[in-house]
């Protein structure tokens, strides 16, 4: 499955706070605390991550288990030790239509919220003809 990347269009401004630069990609902030639902094989989580060169604001999440993940993309293993190596929280077997009931998002609260390509789930290899039809 292909994904989209994020359009990167740096902008600064001066974090007051902390002194870091503030940087943007189209509609997202460095600043912004960032929850992505429902990712694949966290290549849009990791591409928002460089493009910050950190992922301390970001929440990863997938439908499926770690296990699950590893065995389904074949990019999923490096991109999760990515995002955890530049600070991600990664979160895996989070139903999108029961998240205030999860334990680590329940109390937390969200500038933007990131559901990219939602789809009714399959079982077998991502690049089978018969799955993409």
């Amino acid at each position: 499955m292909a994904t989209k990347e994020p359009k990167i269009e740096m902008g600064s401004d001066e974090n007051a706070e902390t002194g870091e630069e503030e940087k943007w990609v189209t509609h997202y902030s460095s600043n912004h605390q960032i929850l992505l639902v429902g990712e694949g094989y966290f290549s849009f989580s990791l591409s928002l991550a460089n493009a910050f060169a950190s992922a301390s604001n970001i929440c990863a999440s997938s439908f499926d288990s770690y296990d699950v993940l590893i065995k389904k993309y074949k990019n999923a293993k490096s991109n999760l030790e990515n995002l955890e190596k530049l600070g991600a929280s990664l979160l895996h077997e989070v139903d999108a239509t029961n998240m205030k009931l999860h334990t680590d998002l329940a109390k937390r609260k969200f500038d933007r919220i990131i559901f990219n390509f939602p789809h009714a789930g399959f079982y077998g290899k991502e690049d089978n003809v018969h799955m993409i039809q």
